[in-house]
């Protein structure tokens, strides 16, 4: 009798003390994970940072900032500069693109304040495109996972590694401000919009429940930046409507349907909606297509197969071997909260299909207009879409698989719908003891790896952040610069209409769009010109 009392006392206290290991593990596991990936990132943006003092406007950034630079010169206020913006736009509507919103950004850019604040409109990308990640990560992760605030932090930053490192073309995707905001940026803003509707199909977030007046307020303001994302880019505008549209739906036919939370993004699809087609009609679309992409773009069905086919080809192409092991550092603790979630976490191939035609969405605007895939500063939000749809699909299926498991270790017969709070053996089972010393080896792998790349001269340039600090290191980026800025003063204080400079002749990676030609046959000089009053501005080579 006494053995068994002992054994009933020593066995629960035995099972709450190895769950109290457990859980301590996993929390250790989980800091050291975010302060490890929170480290790495904020070291790779010190460079990032410290280079965009030495970047400078280029071609379309004369191009669309001429007038907003030239009124403000001319002693023209705010209200001046504002209007000669809206201006900018209506032109551009009848003779170029739609674009609204974003033309209308672009002609506010940093250097028709001051040359020396271009730069700032590069950190101004980075600190959109991290605010924009860590708030949607938040919505994931916290709000529709329930996990805490370490697994959000090492998502954030292992997302925002992988985008900022690995750009396909880092120049157009953040220091060239007209391609910077044209494109990172929409794609930031399409991840607060899609954050901000997953919240209200919710009716709230971790914190509770939206009171009405904070529906209303955040319903309007979901309406409003439809219609900015809608007058940007095609390619982030049409996926954000398969995602917004998508996300009404499943909310319409959903098992919530009944809480009618899905009519509250009815504004937005509607303001998305307008914006969306008056962008596509405008009259300046049709000129663009005819002057510049004449004859070069594809038919419904090519784009279509085109478009299929590329998915499947960047798929494999972007599946390279830092993505797999941030996905081996980051899914352990998403699959754990998955399993403490109540999600049932039902057909991932569903959710995978539908990824991969999302991801195959956008490439269908560049095939249609172009025939081809498109520049890098598209390739850029493309991968950093490709990105978020792994961590998503990831999370998804492993989320599956723990509830496949708990269903195999319930009686026969056992109702094994999802608790809020599964058996710490299935959340145990996610990942194998010892996690912190994985968690560990996993970083030093990372670390081993990044340093390598930095030491290879064949792929120092890869990285973003070693680029820069390449270039920040051996005085190039310096170098640039003061090139830059010969150039200006010898415009300035040339009294000539016709005004030659020498060509550039260092190209740091991440700063180096391009330069002037030797000729006028082309907007480029036309614009630089235009800028400093000048009849003519063409470019030499200098006798080395």
């Amino acid at each position: 009798m006494s053995d068994r009392l002992l054994s009933s006392v020593l066995r629960p206290l035995a099972a709450r003390t190895l769950a109290a290991v457990r859980r301590l593990e996993r929390v250790r596991s989980e800091r050291v994970l975010a302060v490890a990936l929170v480290a790495l990132l904020a070291a790779a943006l010190v460079p990032m940072v410290a280079i965009s003092a030495y970047d400078h406007s280029y071609a379309d950034d004369w191009h669309y900032g001429v007038n907003v630079h030239l009124a403000l010169a001319a002693g023209g206020g705010a209200a001046t500069a504002l209007s000669a913006a809206v201006a900018e736009v209506i032109d551009a509507f009848f003779t170029w693109q739609g674009t609204y919103s974003a033309i209308f950004l672009m002609a506010l850019q940093p250097g028709v304040f001051s040359e020396e604040l271009y730069g700032a409109g590069a950190v101004g990308i980075m600190a959109t495109l991290i605010a924009a990640t860590a708030y949607a990560a938040s919505v994931l992760v916290r709000d529709v996972l329930g996990a805490g605030r370490a697994v959000w932090v090492s998502v954030t930053a292992g997302v925002l590694l992988l985008e900022t490192q690995l750009m396909p073309s880092p120049v157009e995707g953040i220091w060239w401000y007209n391609s910077a905001i044209y494109y990172t940026f929409y794609h930031a803003l399409l991840l607060v919009m899609m954050g901000l509707a997953v919240r209200m199909l919710r009716g709230g977030s971790r914190r509770g429940a939206y009171t009405p007046g904070g529906t209303a307020v955040r319903a309007v303001a979901l309406a409003a930046l439809a219609a900015v994302v809608a007058g940007g880019n095609f390619v982030t505008a049409l996926v954000a409507a398969l995602a917004l549209a998508g996300a009404w739906l499943c909310a319409a036919l959903g098992p919530q349907c009944a809480t009618r939370r899905h009519l509250l993004i009815v504004p937005a699809l509607v303001a998305f909606a307008l914006g969306f087609t008056a962008s596509v009609a405008a009259p300046g679309n049709a000129a663009r297509q005819a002057t510049q992409f004449a004859g070069d773009g594809l038919g419904v069905l090519s784009t279509l197969l085109r478009s299929g086919f590329a998915a499947g080809e960047y798929l494999v192409l972007w599946t390279n071997g830092l993505l797999v092991l941030m996905l081996a550092l980051v899914l352990p603790p998403l699959v754990r909260a998955a399993a403490r979630s109540s999600l049932s976490f039902r057909l991932p191939g569903a959710g995978i299909v539908a990824a991969f035609a999302l991801f195959a969405a956008s490439f269908t605007p560049t095939f249609f207009s172009m025939g081809t895939v498109g520049p890098g500063r598209v390739q850029n939000i493309r991968y950093d879409l490709f990105v978020t749809l792994v961590v998503i699909c990831a999370t998804w299926v492993g989320g599956w698989w723990v509830r496949r498991r708990e269903a195999a270790a319930a009686p026969q017969g056992a109702h094994t719908a999802p608790a809020a709070a599964p058996s710490s053996d299935v959340s145990h089972a996610c990942a194998p003891a010892p996690r912190c010393a994985l968690t560990v080896a996993l970083l030093v792998v990372l670390a081993f790896g990044v340093g390598a790349l930095a030491l290879d001269e064949r792929h120092a340039d890869d990285l973003v952040a070693v680029s820069a600090a390449r270039s920040l290191a051996s005085g190039e980026a310096a170098a640039y610069d003061a090139q830059i800025r010969d150039r200006i003063a010898l415009i300035e204080e040339s009294d000539a209409a016709e005004v030659e400079v020498p060509f550039i002749t260092t190209a740091p990676k991440v700063l180096f769009m391009g330069d002037i030609r030797d000729n006028m046959a082309n907007y480029i000089n036309f614009r630089l010109a235009q800028w400093y009053g000048k009849d003519s501005i063409i470019g030499y080579h200098a006798a080395l």
